[in-house]
């Protein structure tokens, strides 16, 4: 499963947006307010509430909808209008003397037929990813179906949606492959076994006995023969050489036990107080020191991933 990379799932999908016609609603002083599709889309992604960054911003007491799944790291939204022209297509300048370009007309360029919608989401898997991303994407219609409506209520498809099965259904057939992710939590690199060169040569050997040992058993071909079978044989080899190399390097990363969301949300909060804590020991004797750490572990209990720990959607 290409998606699954470091023990983490990143979904990829891009929606098309039915921009289509004007949408009419009520305004401030009750007078309607017309705006296109794909502005509905924008707003709707610009009132969506999100991590909450400072003191101030907790105040206010309305986290992102993505804060109520524990299973979610991040999760972005991008409207693409079109995609970016990055300029002509690289040509040898001899070749392109020799056959008259024109750098002055104008090269085809890529046009989208309406917006889209990029919908980037990383969470952790449950059951090793057999049945994701499925199963999160059911869970969190049940989380935050008002607001999923909200962003997604003029793409293409979305108004036949009913129940989490169905957005489950409609959002996954938009889904693309995830080819580079970009959220990792390993500390050190993981004892990751390798291939060895012997190994590989022994394939190679194998190969290239097994006609030899036809030879010796059943003498069926002169030596001209045997030396093309031994060669063809040798090419079998490199080839299975390369499909166990390329199979080997197209598994995924493997995760780490303890980088689920609770657990980093743990580790944020023991680095925050442990700071403080090594800071308020700097004036004490040194004798305190051990008296201190074991009530600071005894307050903070680094074990215990349910509390005391950094609330989700909260950024400190």
């Amino acid at each position: 499963m290409p998606n699954i990379d470091a023990g983490h799932y990143f979904f990829t999908a891009i929606v098309p947006v039915c921009n289509e016609g004007i949408i009419e609603h009520p305004g401030v002083d009750g007078k309607p307010i017309r705006s296109s599709p794909i502005h509905m889309v924008r707003e709707a992604l610009e009132t969506l509430p999100t991590a909450l960054q400072s003191h101030a911003t907790e105040t206010i007491g309305i986290p992102s909808p993505f804060s109520r799944s524990l299973r979610t790291h991040f999760a972005r939204f991008v409207v693409l209008d079109q995609p970016f022209f990055n300029g002509r297509a690289h040509q040898d300048a001899i070749v392109g003397t020799i056959r008259g370009t024109d750098l002055l007309a104008a090269e085809p360029d890529d046009r989208l037929s309406c917006p889209y919608l990029l919908v980037m989401i990383d969470f952790d898997p449950r059951d090793g990813g057999r049945d994701e991303p499925r199963a999160y994407l059911e869970e969190l219609w049940g989380l935050m179906e008002a607001e999923l409506r909200a962003v997604f209520g003029y793409c293409y498809g979305f108004p036949a949606v009913s129940g989490a099965t169905g957005f489950a259904e409609w959002l996954m057939s938009c889904q693309l492959e995830t080819t580079m992710p970009f959220n990792d939590y390993w500390i050190d690199p993981p004892n990751l076994p390798s291939l060895s060169a012997a190994g590989l040569i022994a394939i190679l050997a194998g190969f290239a006995a097994i006609p030899i040992l036809v030879q010796l058993r059943y003498h069926l071909w002169h030596w001209p023969m045997l030396i093309l079978a031994v060669v063809l044989s040798l090419l079998v080899g490199v080839a299975a050489d390369y499909a166990l190399v390329m199979w080997r390097g197209g598994k995924p990363f493997p995760g780490n036990p303890r980088a689920t969301l609770p657990h980093v949300l743990k580790g944020l909060y023991l680095q925050r107080a442990f700071a403080r804590f090594v800071s308020d020991q700097q004036d004490r004797d040194p004798a305190d020191w051990g008296a201190a750490f074991r009530d600071f572990l005894k307050t903070h209990r680094p074990e215990d991933l349910t509390g005391p720990t950094q609330p989700p959607g909260v950024i400190r």
